[in-house]
């Protein structure tokens, strides 16, 4: 499968990193009703490499894939040069306070277990999307 994107009108894009098929499907299905252009990636390392192509607003995260791990892809992220600042929210099935720690201390903006809660899910995308600013033209700017 690889990388999955989907070209739609959208303010705010959204890099899905998860090796789930049907988690992923629900992921952008629920999340572009939500007003999110959302692009996806089947493993840790194809979602890094497009998180260091393209500008992102908000990552959801898997922790357990092949290739790549959530936690490696945090701990790349954070110890690679280009400096990227977006904020991730991992899901993972073996939450525990070691994990929790961990991606914590990587850089995650929350971490959320599985089965994952939607609601609660989308009230954190929510909250980080408060402190993003719209991409779309200021008003002013639009032709008359």
């Amino acid at each position: 499968m690889g990388i999955k994107e989907r070209n739609t009108p959208m303010s705010k894009t959204m890099l899905i990193v998860e090796d789930d098929v049907v988690s992923r499907d629900l992921l952008r299905l629920v999340f572009e009703y939500d007003g999110f252009h959302c692009i996806e990636a089947d493993n840790g390392e194809m979602g890094l490499a497009l998180l260091e192509s393209q500008t992102f607003d908000v990552v959801i995260l898997d922790n357990a894939m092949p290739v790549m791990t959530g936690l490696e892809f945090l701990d790349h992220l954070k110890h690679q040069a280009k400096n990227i600042d977006v904020p991730i929210i991992m899901i993972t099935g073996f939450l525990n306070q070691d994990i929790r720690e961990k991606a914590t201390k990587l850089g995650a903006y929350a971490i959320v277990g599985k089965p994952y809660d939607l609601g609660e899910l989308r009230a954190l995308v929510n909250q980080v999307s408060e402190r993003i600013p719209s991409k779309s033209p200021e008003p002013s700017l639009l032709p008359k």
